[in-house]
């Protein structure tokens, strides 16, 4: 049994990247074949993946490469899938249509043969509309709640997954108009060789405003059984108030996928296995089949599921002083210090600009020529002084997140952004 839960999660970790994997060692290691696909009645190229379950002192899951996949319709159709880098896609654009069933087929380089059971669009709810608004989260205090509206279609149950992606506007809060180039001699003096020089120039690249975006991890799922109406309104994200996240302009998309009870089953089931409570439990009932089977050998082990869904998108924007007046907005994710006072005591990067001529020498120059070139810091004052009669350079120095923000996000906006 704990050979068979192991495995399980296995598949839960890479399947939803919901956790992090668990950093321990693996005595008992049982290699299954990963299966996600989700086909959409969105007009597109569509995807599967397909990868090996792997041990847990790795992080990167290997991809099952050289495999023939295919999706079959009950109309006839053929849509065949081609490898590209990480993933297949299919060689054409095309949608799910109501009423018509689909099943997916793969067979492996080794000639394993796997197919899904026949799924169709369950039902085509959509999204009526997202709501940003201040709310609390109970341990978590007060926040922006992401609420997600909508309204089915048919007088049946009704299930849906959602997912989001999120943009968040950086600004780095120390940018200025230019930046420190750092030179290092060529060819190096043999007595010197970290001695060179530094000049400024205009930034060559926007470095003050940035964009990051982020895909949901977690398994979102929600079902309308209990709802006395018609309606259902469903919390899809909430960000604490100090998130530096909503600093700034936010923007997230929600995807509604309409799925069928057995696709909702299957994703409960993963998200209950990939609790914290859940994914060392020793009450596991062991592997969960999805709906994808070997053909020649129906007892293997087979990790995920072929799901056929209606989807439906929305996207909102908000800035935080739409939901937090006169609020404190959240502090930068890197340290940057406010105060422009060399004398301040928090200011101790504040460097000389000079070279010793004996180790007892008070210079900085190599150090600072070290971390300009290697865009571990950004300059932020660069003017000449003296010491002991000798003349040399004040530099200051923060973290280059301070001054660039394309250090760790994009400087590209996206297309859809509106500010």
């Amino acid at each position: 049994m704990a050979r068979i839960f192991y495995l399980f999660i296995l598949g839960i970790l890479f399947l939803q990247s919901c956790t992090e994997p668990y950093a321990l060692q693996t005595e008992d290691f049982e290699n299954v074949i990963v299966i996600e696909a989700t086909l959409t009645d969105e007009y597109k190229y569509q995807e599967v993946k397909l990868t090996r379950s792997y041990k847990m002192e790795y992080n990167i899951p290997e991809v099952e490469a050289g495999a023939v996949v295919f999706v079959t319709d009950s109309n006839g159709n053929q849509f065949n899938f081609s490898e590209v880098d990480d993933k297949y896609v299919s060689q054409q654009e095309f949608k799910a249509l109501p009423n018509v069933t689909y099943q997916l087929h793969v067979t492996t380089a080794e000639g394993k043969s796997y197919t899904s059971t026949h799924e169709k669009i369950a039902s085509v709810t959509d999204i009526d509309a997202i709501i940003a608004r201040r709310g609390n989260s109970g341990t978590e205090g007060d926040g922006a709640q992401i609420i997600v509206n909508s309204t089915k279609t048919t007088d049946n149950t009704e299930y849906y997954r959602f997912t989001y992606e999120e943009t968040n506007k950086i600004i780095a809060p120390k940018w200025i108009p230019y930046r420190g180039v750092a030179v290092y001699y060529n060819p190096p003096p043999a007595t010197s060789p970290d001695l060179g020089y530094m000049y400024m120039e205009p930034w060559p690249y926007e470095a003050k405003t940035c964009y990051s975006t982020e895909k949901s991890k977690d398994i979102l799922i929600s079902n309308t059984s209990l709802n006395s109406s018609n309606a259902s309104a469903n919390l899809v994200r909430f960000l604490k108030v100090g998130d530096y996240k909503i600093a700034n302009r936010y923007s997230i998309e929600v995807s509604l996928y309409n799925q069928s009870q057995a696709a909702n089953k299957y994703y409960d089931a993963m998200k209950k296995a990939s609790s914290a409570g859940g994914l060392l439990s020793q009450t596991q009932n062991g592997f969960y089949n999805g709906n994808i089977r070997n053909q020649a050998n129906p007892t293997e082990k087979v990790v995920g599921f072929f799901d056929v869904s209606h989807i439906s998108k929305k996207r909102i924007f908000f800035n935080f002083e739409d939901l937090f007046q006169n609020h404190q907005k959240p502090d930068y994710p890197y340290y940057c210090p406010e105060s422009d006072d060399p004398n301040a005591a928090e200011l101790s990067y504040m460097v000389k600009f000079c070279f010793p001529n004996t180790p007892s020498t008070d210079c900085d120059g190599p150090y600072v020529l070290a971390a300009v070139s290697g865009k571990l810091k950004s300059v932020f004052e660069y003017t000449p002084s003296y010491q002991i009669g000798i003349p040399v350079t004040a530099v200051s120095l923060r973290n280059i997140q301070c001054g660039d923000c394309t250090s760790f996000s994009s400087n590209i906006k996206p297309e859809f952004w509106i500010d």
